[in-house]
């Protein structure tokens, strides 16, 4: 299973995405697609989606049972607490958080970031 949210993207990427995913919602998007599809779908959306927001999720093996991709999401950061991946929204809890429990992040947040392999 997959899920991909677009925020701020234009339309017609909208569109595109329809050919492979089930809309439901204005932003949201979900299908069943191999992993080729989902690794080519995401190359298509980040180099199309200009300044707009994407989070994307995916059914894996193991725990938790999910991964997560996000692409120019500039409030929230993508981190691996315990071999489970969150998205964590920076403000001060999150510094709390992160000094406490020493938080993994993946890569800067102007890159499009990735827990799985």
């Amino acid at each position: 299973m997959l899920v991909m949210t677009l925020d701020a993207v234009p339309q017609s990427l909208r569109g595109e995405l329809t050919r492979w995913l089930v809309p439901i919602g204005r932003t949201a998007f979900v299908g069943q697609v191999s992993a080729e599809v989902r690794e080519r779908l995401w190359v298509l959306v980040t180099s199309r989606a200009g300044d707009g927001q994407i989070v994307m999720a995916w059914s894996t093996r193991g725990e938790p049972g999910y991964n997560l991709r996000i692409h120019r999401v500039d409030e929230s950061v993508l981190v691996d607490l315990d071999g489970v991946p969150l998205l964590a929204v920076k403000d001060a809890a999150w510094r709390e958080a992160d000094e406490r429990f020493a938080l993994q992040t993946r890569l800067s947040e102007s890159e499009s970031t990735d827990i799985d392999t």
